[in-house]
């Protein structure tokens, strides 16, 4: 019998398995943003996202996960928690995972205020996440908290170009896709340890961070 919480020090975090989401989102808002980012997956983000998991292992906080594009770049050595706040994002992720064969924990959750004790993970991946959150730095503060000691923010990240009438014309456009992540880091409280540029515009970026205050 499946379980229908995570145990995480002692505490019973509920998930996602048997939510039950409307027709809607489940069939077909989810399914219209699988096709929509189909073309970027296949071209571009699972060579990002390979990039972004390449080492991680141990206990692994992934925010965001979305309908678990994703899933197929989790090491075997990495023991996932995924959380996301929509319920029909999460069922067709799960689904995914069991065709994958992939051992993820899922748990519906908001970014801005997690379910988990602190210093519950080793690692928290994201990928796309700053860029639709409320309050990002909220989120950092809240991922802060979940993280152990000595630990790793990783994320992969949409971010405002630094060419100028790139970045102008982006704010116009998609302004949810033009947020200054290398400044939001330092203001929630985190070192950038690695930033990378992953495409030739400067569109997206891989970003290592640790917290400052720790050793």
């Amino acid at each position: 019998m499946a379980r229908n919480s995570v145990v995480m020090k002692g505490k019973a975090i509920p998930k996602v398995s048997g939510m039950k989401p409307s027709w809607l989102l489940e069939r077909f808002g989810a399914w219209i943003y699988d096709l929509f980012m189909w073309p970027i997956e296949v071209t571009v983000a699972r060579r990002w996202r390979r990039k972004l998991w390449a080492g991680v292992r141990g206990k692994v906080l992934e925010i965001g996960v979305g309908t678990g594009a994703g899933l197929y770049a989790h090491p075997p050595e990495a023991e996932v928690v995924a959380v996301d706040g929509a319920a029909g994002m999460l069922a067709r992720a799960e689904r995914r995972a069991a065709r994958l064969g992939a051992k993820v924990e899922f748990v519906c959750a908001d970014l801005h205020a997690l379910p988990f004790p602190d210093a519950s993970f080793e690692y928290v991946v994201g990928s796309f996440v700053l860029c639709t959150v409320r309050k990002p730095l909220g989120v950092l503060r809240e991922l802060a908290r979940v993280l152990r000691p000595g630990g790793e923010l990783r994320l992969l990240e949409h971010v405002r170009p630094r060419s100028k009438w790139l970045a102008r014309m982006l704010g116009l456009l998609a302004p949810h896709f033009a947020k200054r992540t290398w400044e939001l880091l330092p203001k929630g409280g985190w070192e950038i340890v690695r930033e990378e540029n992953l495409d030739r515009w400067g569109l997206a970026r891989l970003y290592i961070a640790r917290l400052r205050d720790a050793d």
